[in-house]
């Protein structure tokens, strides 16, 4: 039977971390197919710490690095539920008792300090390769950690460029997801070609994600004359009051805000443009294609466009729903295709040698000398009857 065990590092966090995981563990031990999902992490406060390290046994190990705290939680959980979903069937048919795959659940807090404490426990547990992080600051400082240990990191959703561009951590870092530039541009392309958007109004997170979509967005949107930008700048994060951002847009007449940030700060901004500009259409990045952001939001997000990763597979889709007993959103298929990536290398090397691995997952062809895709798949959903459609 597959169990869970809590390893613990740091003394002062035992009360918490046994506090956090007490039914995370009593759950756990009655099946081989729990992993952690949004119920089993608390709601995040300035005195909450993150949980360390959850390990599903096995003869060899994979890390799975998210934030499962915090508020980017939800974004979290559906890198490690498509991660763990790609391990349980990659055990079920192509390994064996010899050769199952275990895993180091990871949560890093959405904090760069905190990722860092992360790595150095997943290096010490000489994990064959981690399927992370989110954030792209987290992924950027916790490679670096990485690729000196000769261990391959293949992010689901981190997009900053400077990611995979340094030449230090070369034939280490991968993503399954495409980049700040191709999303912005991507964004940016459709814009343009949508003749009703000629005022257009950008609002984005302060983080190195909303500055660098924002720029490379209104770089291209720039490119056509008959677009106006009518507002850019940076929102505050955090809070439920979005009024005065709403009323800037407002007062700009703008035709469509394109928002670059998150599902929450997402749904509380489109709550009141809907009050005071109703007629504005909101247009915004990957970070909000998480079905907690319609949740939230109550209705009111009916009609708004997000552009996001293409949809998984239907039978990841299908497979997902089963185990998870929900719809997949967020980073679900670019997850489950990272670690499959990462399983095969896996078993090509024989389930050893980490950087023989990483040698191996730099072969593949859908990826460039980088390490990005070479071929990104972006899709432009619409909310429509509470749900994502493409």
């Amino acid at each position: 039977m597959m169990t869970i065990q809590k390893l613990i590092t740091r003394p002062l966090l035992l009360i918490l971390l046994v506090g956090l995981s007490l039914s995370l563990l009593s759950c756990s031990k009655q099946t081989s197919q729990d992993s952690i999902s949004a119920s089993q992490t608390s709601e995040h406060t300035d005195a909450e710490e993150p949980l360390e390290i959850a390990t599903i046994e096995g003869n060899h190990y994979i890390a799975i690095a998210a934030p499962l705290t915090g508020p980017y939680k939800e974004l979290g959980n559906s890198i490690v539920e498509g991660a763990s979903l790609a391990v349980e069937e990659f055990n079920q048919t192509e390994g064996d008792e010899k050769h199952k795959i275990g895993t180091l659940i990871i949560d890093d807090g959405g904090l760069v300090s905190e990722g860092l404490a992360r790595a150095d426990l997943v290096i010490a547990q000489n994990a064959l390769g981690v399927v992370g992080h989110l954030n792209s600051a987290i992924s950027i400082e916790t490679s670096k950690k990485y690729s000196q240990s000769g261990i391959a990191e293949i992010s689901p959703a981190s997009t900053n460029p400077k990611l995979t561009e340094r030449t230090d951590i070369k034939g280490y870092v991968y993503r399954t997801i495409g980049t700040d530039r191709q999303l912005g541009d991507v964004a940016a392309r459709y814009v343009i070609s949508n003749p009703k958007f000629k005022r257009v109004a950008v609002l984005y997170n302060d983080r190195a994600y909303g500055v660098s979509v924002a720029s490379e967005f209104v770089r291209v949107l720039a490119r056509d004359q008959e677009k106006e930008i009518v507002l850019y700048q940076a929102i505050p994060v955090r809070t439920n009051d979005h009024t005065a951002t709403a009323s800037k847009v407002a007062e700009t007449k703008a035709d469509l805000v394109f928002f670059i940030g998150e599902y929450n700060d997402a749904a509380y901004l489109v709550k009141e443009l809907k009050n005071i500009s109703p007629k504005t259409q909101f247009f915004a990045a990957e970070g909000v294609h998480h079905q907690t952001f319609i949740d939230l939001a109550q209705g009111v997000a009916e009609g708004a466009l997000v552009i996001g990763t293409a949809p998984a597979p239907d039978f990841i889709r299908e497979r997902y729903k089963k185990r998870y007993k929900k719809e997949s959103s967020g980073y679900v298929g670019t997850s489950y295709r990272a670690t499959m990536l990462l399983l095969q290398a896996i078993k090509a090397n024989k389930y050893k040698n980490p950087e023989s691995i990483a040698e191996t997952l730099g072969e593949n062809k859908i990826f460039d000398p980088n390490g990005d895709l070479i071929e990104p798949d972006f899709v432009i959903y619409t909310v429509k009857n509470s749900r994502f459609s493409s």
